[in-house]
């Protein structure tokens, strides 16, 4: 019944196009109206504003911004108020003819679709996986229109995790349908393909809609780019439609909506008023086992949790907060783009009757809202190259909530996971283990552990230590290969959880030994640094050591907790942003040459602050971190952050690495870090704190050279490869990878010699 409908209305907006009724000679046009960034510090600046404009795209009540569309009679009178602003968009129908482009030869997520292109799409994905996929009717628009959506999970019994995805409740914000539709496909055709996509398929039931709003979105192809409401007859008055995000049942009425039929946030007559808001509640009261409900938006570049119409935190703050944090740096790492987490109050605006905060309270749904890209160069109108761009950066995140909000239990390592396994059996790990979909089965955590690279795993009982927490213990061991472990963990309904979550082929990795500390550096004073390279540059932003002045780009505060210096690009405030970043080149830092030879297993660790993304050019720098054997004569790159991704926003962040992963551990180790200006109009700014180099020594069984736990012939070549040789011992490393040169020191006076011969014989009788 629906696709007859939808059928129908296809046609009726193809007659429209064509120039029929409310075709393309009534299609509202944009010629020259503007989209301005308006800075409001007071109520009177804020009403002087709505007096002159009746298109508010986006109002941060915590910025104290607004971006607001006016057209040139509009802009006349506001260029005379006095108010502070900036141009964001100089002229508006530009833009809009490019959204509504059909460019021959188009890509799926090349060009925006309309509704009937959207329903088509999902038949396609239906008959290509009838087997995963239906189509199923939220219920009727107040236009007697189907709200179509797909359902998508794989075989089995029973009920499973529903998860709850909508885009296009707000009509303008064209981008967010092909997120969801995004979304569909690569749950469909990747389902053979991806074994965690199969997986997810599998365990959860899939709702997935599009378009929330199908007349509103329908009217912006057919009349008007920029409506936002439904296409409610409101009586009495010459503005249409209901702000369907204010018209839930949470805080309905309050702050942050309208009682005002004219106002874009118009709440209704009555909470669910609406039949598109009546028939999600009723769908999703219908479906008791979803589990998460995401409310997707533009634009702001913002990931959103309850509440909207109070300032109070939610009873599950911390697990918001956890997920919300994980989830914008996932964004981070696809293509760069920073999105600020937090609940709605507090970081856009109060907003009164919205999904999240009703499916959250009255659902007991833990509910996201997303505001995607931009942050208003183009708004609402991002140009069709930007679709795949922010379907790719949101996808996994909904793939990550998924997993997490339906997992039958929930494994976290509160104090991080083990950087090295002493090997007698001392080392611990804590783990919290809390219910997911099922209860916690407290006798059902198992420690894997291998101790050969490509073996067997063998399981070992993780003791239960009361509320959440349970606390592994690894076996005792000889050195040889790392350590190599997952954890499992089981609800008491039987559903079992690893981590990581591809175990056993993924695996955590841990060397055995104990460190042994060769060089810790605090900065708090200068143990052998150096400064400048050959080919440095830079005019300005010369590393120096010092305590940190603040500034957007660069730390106020070194990274040490009692310490005041650190290692940082000049490090003085200045009269502004940029006065003392890196300008005009490079600038090098220079580790003191550290004596690393003959380390079973050397590693590196630091923390660096790095920000690129504060000027107004894009980001084109980057931070280069390398290490040498030769005390500089020849480089390997460590790690290079940027231009854009994590990291490159300010803020400490910590980095280890194993030296052998990179060049042989000598006596003329050497790191050094680049900080480089390479355009014009960017702001550059890096630190360097807590710089230390480590090794393992190991405490094997003295004599076990070949260390495979046991003292027998099959030790003596290897130990007349230490003794008859010399440091780094290539020859017998390259038999042994993994093991002990110090082993051999069998009469334990910390010298290999031949005093040690006789004790080596000892111990083999």
């Amino acid at each position: 019944m629906f696709r007859r409908t939808m059928i129908l209305w296809g046609l009726v907006g193809m007659v429209c196009l064509l120039g029929t009724g409310s075709g393309a000679a009534d299609v509202v046009r944009y010629d020259g109206h503007r989209v301005v960034r308006v800075q409001v510090g007071s109520e009177a600046q804020r009403d002087l504003l709505m007096s002159l404009t009746d298109d508010v795209w986006r109002d941060d009540v915590v910025a104290g911004e607004i971006d607001a569309r006016l057209t040139p009679e509009q802009f006349e009178q506001f260029a005379t108020s006095g108010l502070s602003y900036s141009v964001m968009i100089e002229d508006m129908q530009p833009l809009v003819e490019a959204q509504r482009a059909r460019p021959i030869g188009r890509g799926t997520w090349d060009a925006y679709m309309d509704y009937d292109e959207i329903l088509a799409y999902l038949d396609t994905l239906v008959v290509l996986r009838p087997d995963l996929a239906s189509l199923f009717v939220v219920g009727q628009t107040i236009e007697g229109r189907d709200m179509v959506g797909i359902r998508i999970t794989g075989p089995g019994a029973g009920a499973k995790p529903g998860i709850l995805y909508e885009g296009g409740i707000h009509a303008r914000e064209w981008i967010t349908p092909p997120v969801v539709l995004y979304t569909a496909d690569q749950l469909v055709r990747n389902y053979d393909t991806d074994p965690e996509i199969h997986e997810l398929v599998d365990r959860c039931e899939w709702f997935l809609v599009p378009v929330f709003n199908v007349d509103g979105y329908i009217y912006t192809w057919t009349d008007q780019r920029m409506w936002r409401k439904n296409r409610r007859d409101n009586p009495g008055t010459s503005c249409d439609g209901v702000d369907l995000n204010r018209n839930w049942g949470a805080g309905w009425g309050g702050g942050g909506s309208s009682g005002d039929p004219c106002d874009e946030t118009y709440r209704g007559t009555a909470a669910f008023s609406e039949p598109e808001t009546a028939a999600m509640r009723d769908f999703i009261l219908a479906h008791p086992n979803i589990v998460t409900f995401q409310d997707i938006h533009s634009y702001s570049q913002l990931l959103m949790w309850p509440y909207g119409y109070k300032s109070n935190l939610p009873p599950d703050q911390d697990l918001y907060h956890y997920m919300g944090t994980t989830m914008v740096a996932i964004i981070q790492s696809i293509h760069g783009k920073s999105f600020t987490p937090g609940p709605v109050y507090s970081t856009i605006y109060p907003a009164s009757g919205v999904s999240i905060d009703w499916t959250y309270e009255a659902a007991g749904i833990i509910s996201f809202t997303y505001e995607l890209r931009d942050t208003g160069q183009y708004g609402f109108l991002l140009p069709p190259d930007q679709i795949l761009p922010s379907c790719e950066e949101i996808f996994p995140t909904l793939i990550f909530q998924a997993d997490y909000l339906s997992s039958a239990v929930r494994i976290e390592f509160p104090d991080g996971l083990p950087t090295y396994v002493e090997p007698d059996g001392d080392t611990t790990l804590r783990i919290n283990i809390t219910a997911g979909a099922e209860d916690v089965d407290t006798d059902g955590a198992t420690l894997c552990v291998r101790t050969v690279s490509g073996g067997a795993f063998t399981p070992y009982a993780i003791p239960f230590v009361g509320g959440d927490e349970f606390l592994a213990t690894f076996p005792a061991r000889p050195c040889g290969d790392d350590t190599e472990y997952y954890i499992v963990a089981l609800g008491t309904g039987g559903g079992a959880v690893s981590s990581p979550g591809g175990a056993p082929d993924d695996f955590y990795s841990a060397p055995v030994g104990t460190p042994d500390v060769v060089f810790s550096d605090d900065m708090e004073t200068n143990q052998g640094w150096t400064v400048g390279a050959p080919d440095d540059d830079a005019t300005t932003g010369i590393w120096n050591r010092m305590d940190p002045e603040y500034t957007e780009a660069q730390p106020e505060d070194d990274h040490t907790p009692t310490g005041t210096m650190c290692w940082v690009t000049d490090g003085r405030a200045g009269s502004s942003l940029g006065t003392y970043d890196v300008d005009g080149g490079k600038t090098t830092l220079f580790s003191p040459v550290l004596d690393l030879s003959g380390a079973l297993e050397a590693s590196i660790s630091y923390w660096r602050w790095y920000d690129n993304d504060k000027g107004s050019s894009p980001n084109a720098d980057v931070f280069v971190v390398d290490i040498s054997n030769d005390g500089g004569s020849n480089w390997e790159n460590v790690e290079t952050v940027g231009p854009s991704g994590p990291g490159t926003s300010g803020g400490w962040f910590y980095h280890e690495f194993v030296v052998a992963d990179y060049v042989t551990p000598t006596a003329n180790v050497v790191v050094r870090f680049i900080a480089s200006d390479e355009g014009d109009g960017s702001i550059v700014e890096a630190a360097v704190d807590d710089f230390s180099a480590y090794t393992f020594e190991c405490e094997g069984l003295p004599g076990d050279m070949n260390c495979d736990g046991d003292l027998n012939g099959f030790d003596i070549d290897p130990f007349v490869l230490v003794i008859g040789g010399a440091p780094p011992y290539s020859d017998y490393y390259t038999a042994y990878p993994g093991c002990n040169h110090m082993l051999a020191d069998c009469n334990g006076d910390g010298l290999l010699n031949g005093f040690d011969i006789d004790a080596f014989i000892a111990l083999l009788d």
